[in-house]
């Protein structure tokens, strides 16, 4: 018999707060993240400008095109001038051709974040980090090689395709929100360690923006692209060489999987697992993810053509100016208001907050006319810096531990399928409306993240009795099933799990029942007939009934 408990207590920090090592750990893969962002923004102006740059010779192949720099066009702003409709023209060729880059990407992004989120839960985080590293690397690598020999500008679909294949930024993404969730409890702590993902992430876009404007003015477009390549490579060598695994987590034993059996892991949350409430919650919160993406990263090309020509006619330089501002001013300025405002709201209000700032403030860009207003709409956005990492979140807390890697593969799945869908959507209203009333697009852009405020409402109401069971400070019981069956032992158990331990826990299978941390963070299922106690930690692995 026994007379050891088997989950001993380990006397440190809260379980609320998070450990010194996870700390170093957050800041490693903020790093990470924080370098490809230097490279991968340093390359985004160069491929949107430069493939205008390539449309624009072609379609004035046949004229004389004024004006001086890498852009080497002319913002024609007198609407009967012929070659006013040319330009009108270019734009609209633009746009068609990112929207093709961008749906061939996406198609083969959505299978590679599948497959890499379902295994990261079995092989660790190392590799879901260095896929997408090295898809970047190849990507950046082969487009330095398109523009110095000014190959046609439909090599671009290998590059691109390239990048869709190991899984493009949006596993990276998946890699770095699963890595913050893996270091921190399922609190408060975890919106701001997500945050703080998404900070590194706009700090790094900021300081290489303005890099990038004065580089492409300068150089023109070859060496910022060799540069990004260079600082994607630095990157891989890091995560190879000192990226820490996650610890205290149990892995599969057998960590192959079909396709079929990644679909499930990653989408079963949504209509398989939990309870119908919970289920419910799942579903609403995509859905706010959804109509929050759609916008973000549909229209990124189109906010970049609005910025080059009529009314604005911005130099690269210029756009970088704008970037790093806008940027920096909403990190320094929203991360803090959201931590703030967690004194008084919980994240799913200030998500409100949020979503209805970038609401208005896109809707009024499509009334913009002067550079003081386009500063004034980055200013009016400050509430909303902190949206994705509160829409994640919300997400991974209703996750269990052991699963965060599926649950973001989902989220990178359906961001992928948000650039796949909403890139045509955006760009063939650009297109259409584009001679008309340039900023009509905004208006849809605007009035999408109003219905994701509409459903972020009703999320608060309906996952209210999960919000405060998720408080409970020790085992919980939801009983799904009230009646025993006949011949079934009744089970009843307590089970106390301290941090830096994984369990996994069966039970009496008429009921639904989980067990807690004292943070609120489901880690296990009991399910079963039966109490089996695994035990893993740092200290070693402990089995028991």
């Amino acid at each position: 018999m026994e007379t050891e408990p088997l989950l001993q207590k380990v006397e440190d920090t809260p379980e609320s707060g998070v450990k010194k090592s996870q700390i170093k750990n957050l800041l490693f893969g903020n790093m990470i993240l924080f370098i490809l962002t230097l490279g991968a923004s340093m390359y985004s102006p160069v491929m949107s400008q430069y493939l205008y740059k390539r449309v624009t010779e072609d379609v004035f192949s046949n004229h004389t095109v004024a004006g001086k720099g890498p852009m080497n066009h002319t913002c024609y702003l007198n609407t009967s001038n012929p070659d006013y409709i040319l330009q009108e023209k270019a734009q609209q060729i633009a746009a068609a051709k990112q929207m093709q880059f961008t749906i061939m990407k996406s198609s083969l992004a959505i299978i590679t974040n599948i497959m890499l989120g379902s295994y990261s839960d079995s092989i660790g985080r190392k590799l879901l980090f260095a896929a997408p590293l090295t898809g970047h690397c190849l990507r950046f690598g082969f487009t330095a090689v398109i523009i110095y020999w000014k190959l046609d500008i439909n090599w671009f679909f290998i590059s691109e395709g390239i990048d869709g294949l190991t899984g493009g930024y949006y596993a990276m993404l998946l890699a770095s929100y699963a890595y913050a969730a893996d270091n921190t409890p399922a609190t408060g702590a975890r919106t701001m360690g997500i945050a703080f993902v998404e900070f590194f992430q706009n700090i790094g876009s900021a300081a290489s923006s303005t890099a990038a404007g004065f580089f492409i003015q300068d150089v023109n477009f070859f060496y910022p692209t060799l540069t990004a390549t260079l600082i994607v490579l630095v990157d891989i060598i890091l995560v190879v060489t000192l990226l820490p695994e996650r610890r205290g987590v149990k892995r599969a034993k057998n960590s192959w999987i079909t396709p079929l059996e990644g679909c499930r892991r990653v989408f079963g949350f949504y209509v398989l697992e939990g309870s119908k409430r919970k289920r419910i919650c799942f579903i609403l919160a995509i859905l706010i993810f959804v109509f929050t993406a759609l916008p973000g990263v549909g229209a990124s090309n189109i906010d970049t053509l609005f910025k080059l020509n009529l009314p604005f006619c911005w130099t690269p330089e210029k756009i970088g100016y704008y970037s790093t501002i806008s940027s920096v001013a909403q990190q320094v300025i929203g991360v803090p208001l959201t931590r703030l405002l967690q004194c008084c709201c919980i994240d799913e209000v200030i998500g409100v907050i949020g979503s209805l700032a970038i609401g208005a403030a896109d809707s009024l860009q499509s009334i913009a006319s002067t550079d003081w207003m386009m500063y004034g709409l980055a200013s009016i956005k400050t509430p909303a810096a902190t949206l994705f990492p509160i829409v994640r979140s919300i997400l991974s807390r209703l996750a269990p531990a052991n699963k965060q890697g599926s649950l973001f593969a989902s989220i990178a799945v359906v961001e992928t399928m948000c650039s796949l869908v909403g890139t045509p959507i955006f760009s063939s209203i650009y297109q259409d409306t584009v001679v008309v009333w340039r900023g009509m697009v905004f208006i849809f852009l605007g009035g999408t993240h109003v219905v994701s405020a509409i459903v972020l409402g009703i999320y608060i109401f309906v996952s209210k009795p999960i919000r405060q069971n998720g408080d409970v400070p020790q085992a919980s019981r939801d009983r799904d099933v009230q009646q025993v069956q006949p011949g079934v032992p009744h089970v009843q158990h307590v089970v106390t799990v301290h941090k830096g331990t994984q369990t996994d826990i069966t039970g009496d299978p008429t009921m639904h029942e989980h067990a807690r941390s004292v943070a609120g963070q489901e880690v296990a299922e009991i399910t079963q007939a039966s109490i089996h106690v695994h035990v893993q930690s740092a200290y070693g692995k402990e089995d028991g009934h």
